[in-house]
C-alpha cells in the first residue's frame, strides 16, 4: 500500500534477522489483489518461493473504497474460492485463511477445491 515491492520488503526484513522467517503470508487483502501483485516482475523469484499463505478478505473493492466503510463488504463463496485457487497457481501457498467477511460458506468452497 505505501508503494513498496513486496519482493523489497522481503529482501528488508530477511536481511534484519536471524533466522529469516520461514514464509511470508497476507492479512486482509482479496485473493484477487495479491495474485496482481504476485505477478509483476520485480515481485516473481521472492514473492513466487517465499509467499506461503492468505488471510483473505472477501471484497475485491480497493483499500480506498473499503476505508471508513460503515459496513461489511462480501463477495459470493463461489468467485472468492476460485481467486483463493488463481494464488495457488502461481505461487508456493499452502496455507489459507479468511479475514474479513469470510465464513464457514467461504472456506468450505475453498477446502473443496483443494480436496479436488
Amino acid at each position: 500500500m505505501d508503494g513498496t515491492a513486496n519482493a523489497d520488503a522481503i529482501a528488508y526484513i530477511d536481511g534484519l534477522v536471524q533466522p529469516k522467517p520461514v514464509c511470508y503470508m497476507s492479512n486482509c487483502v482479496h485473493p484477487g489483489i495479491v495474485y496482481q501483485a504476485l505477478l509483476q516482475p520485480f515481485n516473481q523469484n521472492a514473492l513466487v518461493h517465499r509467499f506461503r499463505g492468505i488471510q483473505a478478505n472477501t471484497s475485491p473493492l480497493s483499500y480506498a473504497e473499503l476505508d471508513g466503510s460503515l459496513d461489511l463488504k462480501c463477495s459470493d463463496p463461489e468467485p472468492f474460492a476460485e481467486e483463493m485457487m488463481k494464488l495457488r497457481r502461481i505461487s508456493s501457498m499452502n496455507i489459507y485463511g479468511g479475514c474479513c467477511g469470510t465464513d464457514g460458506r467461504h472456506m468450505e468452497q475453498v477446502a473443496r477445491r483443494l480436496r479436488a
